[in-house]
């Protein structure tokens, strides 16, 4: 029997991982599908490194690698075609394009899946995430296997909501996601706790112990003293914010702290993080503000998971910041060390979302009841109040 698990993130797999030994006692060929759209070359060596910590019957790569220099920065036409592809007349054609396009990447993702999976025996079950574009074709191709969903970020929690095929929700936040549902008289038996999830900081360190060259990754990463974590979030990819924003920002999380130069910062970039919103965080912490800091700027650090990378810094890290990072939430929740202050900043992020496209402004407005209700037990909002 075969157990498909498709990922496009570092985290994924890992809770992926967690699942597949909990589940696993030798009676499935167990395969990692790494989804269509297109990865960075050492993003795509973090998630098949994972071969290191689970035995993989198969690693099937879909995406097209690009360059590890390639800045995510929104073009001209990018940042046009968001805003206008949901008016009409616009929709209509655009969305008549991406069906044929849809139709012509579906056609070639059958085609490698079952080449691929030749001879290894029957698809019983879809590991997948809410959003991959390939799940109408594993859908086809597979209709009587069974479907698990699992968590890539805060959004699945909106989008799972709206499936209607049979189906289980793997989550890191089920016991207060199920409270959720209850409250809202919503049907709530498909949504499953991880397995294993109190596992996951010594999962974190087998990660980077059995990773190529780890001696030097965690030299790189060893820090000694208090720490602060600031976790970057993509927002020039998908909100269009002003470069105001950057250093607002940091502004906002430096206040929160105490005698600030007693810390050194680390700022871990998101893995689609544009080098310009680097680069203005970074002059703004260590030539304005002066204070001691970290960028993680080498192209492992930036598409490792930080919750990952987290492990090395667990026990001296004093503060974590975010907007509303869903790496914010899964530290508090996967770490257990209480002296570590968490905290948000959602309220904070809205008056810069005025050129955001309409589809984000409304994912980013849709999230804040989840994140009141379900994910900030152990954070604080530090935004000022409306």
């Amino acid at each position: 029997m075969v157990r498909l698990f498709v990922s496009s993130s570092h985290l994924c797999t890992l809770y992926m991982v967690l699942y597949a030994r909990n589940t696993n006692q030798g009676q499935y060929k167990d395969v990692l599908v790494l989804d269509s759209p297109p990865k960075k070359g050492a993003l795509i060596k973090v998630i098949t490194d994972t071969k290191t910590i689970y035995p993989w019957a198969e690693i099937i790569n879909l995406s097209t690698e690009i360059a590890d220099s390639v800045d995510f920065l929104p073009n001209t036409r990018k940042t046009i075609t968001r805003k206008l592809k949901n008016k009409f007349p616009v929709k209509y054609a655009y969305n008549f394009l991406l069906n044929i396009y849809l139709k012509r990447q579906q056609k070639n993702e059958t085609k490698i899946i079952t080449n691929k999976l030749s001879g290894l025996g029957d698809v019983t079950e879809l590991n997948i995430l809410t959003q991959t574009t390939i799940n109408q074709t594993l859908f086809k191709l597979y209709p009587k296997a069974h479907t698990n969903y699992f968590e890539h970020g805060l959004g699945d929690y909106v989008f799972v909501q709206q499936k209607t095929k049979a189906f289980n929700f793997y989550c890191v936040f089920a016991d207060t996601f199920k409270t959720y549902l209850q409250q809202k008289k919503q049907e709530l038996g498909y949504v499953k706790a991880l397995p294993d999830l109190t596992d996951f900081p010594a999962l974190a360190q087998e990660v980077i112990d059995k990773v190529d060259g780890n001696e030097e990754i965690k030299s790189y990463l060893h820090i000694e003293g208090k720490l602060v974590l600031i976790l970057m979030e993509s927002m020039q990819l998908f909100y269009n914010v002003p470069d105001t924003f950057w250093v607002d920002s940091l502004a906002l999380f430096i206040a929160q702290v105490d005698k600030p130069e007693e810390y050194t910062f680390i700022l871990k970039p998101h893995p689609t993080q544009s080098v310009k919103s680097i680069e203005i965080s970074k002059d703004y912490m260590i030539n304005t503000r002066k204070l001691k800091t970290r960028v993680l700027e080498h192209n492992y650090s930036i598409n490792y998971s930080v919750e990952v990378l987290y492990t090395l810094w667990q026990h001296n890290t004093c503060y974590v910041f975010s907007i509303f990072s869903s790496a914010s939430y899964y530290i508090s929740k996967l770490y257990s060390n209480k002296t570590t202050q968490h905290f948000y900043a959602y309220n904070f992020f809205e008056p810069y979302i005025n050129n955001a496209p309409a589809q984000f402004s409304a994912y980013f407005k849709g999230l804040e009841d989840l994140i009141r209700k379900v994910f900030s037990e152990n954070c604080t909002d530090i935004s000022v109040k409306k």
